[in-house]
């Protein structure tokens, strides 16, 4: 049975231990972290689904440990705090947290908030998987359209004749017709630059 795992950095023991222990009782698989350093370094490694975070602590802060796991990792924070006033909030807002909780923790009452949270931690994380394959697809277009170029200019052809040799290619070296044009593109380029060098080159020495 899956069971979603969190992250809980608080450098003050006594809270992190008991936050920790009742996060388990609702069955969540809970890591912890006594600094922003640590929480850092362990969020990048295993990516939970949800780091908790609390506000301030000594090394450093909770805002700028969650923007490193946001940017390096892509994973999402919801941070602790003694207070709530609005500064907190917007301080928080900032950072890109998905929540917040004031100490003292009652963890059957924020459950809501902890698993909102994570839902939308969730739904982040797959925006960016889709926004990079479609990223990655892009650039493959791209690379094919460049691709039938230079095969249409080398042989004289047509953009489906074109097309159609690198469906062959793709099927006889059982690769993906993107990566076959990215490999024909950068073959050229290549040569391209290696005759652009010797040009020079011999353009040096005869001036």
């Amino acid at each position: 049975m899956f069971r979603a795992q969190i992250l809980l950095a608080d450098d003050d023991r006594v809270i992190r231990v008991t936050l920790a222990k009742n996060l388990r009782q609702y069955d969540f698989d809970v890591l912890e972290a006594s600094n922003g350093k640590e929480a850092v370094q362990i969020g990048c490694e295993l990516k939970p689904d949800l780091v908790i975070m609390d506000f301030q602590m000594p090394d450093i802060t909770g805002v700028e440990a969650a923007h490193q796991l946001r940017e390096t990792a892509e994973v999402s924070c919801i941070f602790l705090s003694a207070y709530s006033d609005d500064e907190f909030v917007a301080k928080a807002a900032e950072a890109g947290a998905l929540g917040y909780l004031v100490k003292p923790i009652d963890v059957q009452h924020v459950l809501p908030t902890i698993e909102s949270a994570m839902q939308r931690a969730a739904e982040i994380r797959q925006l960016k998987q889709t926004e990079s394959q479609l990223n990655t697809a892009l650039q493959q277009g791209r690379e094919t359209s460049i691709a039938i170029g230079i095969l249409m200019a080398r042989y004289n052809i047509s953009s489906e004749q074109a097309f159609e040799m690198l469906r062959t290619e793709s099927r006889n070296q059982r690769k993906k017709v993107g990566l076959i044009a990215g490999e024909l593109v950068k073959s050229v380029d290549n040569v391209n630059r290696f005759t652009g060098d010797m040009f020079d080159r011999t353009n040096t020495k005869l001036n």
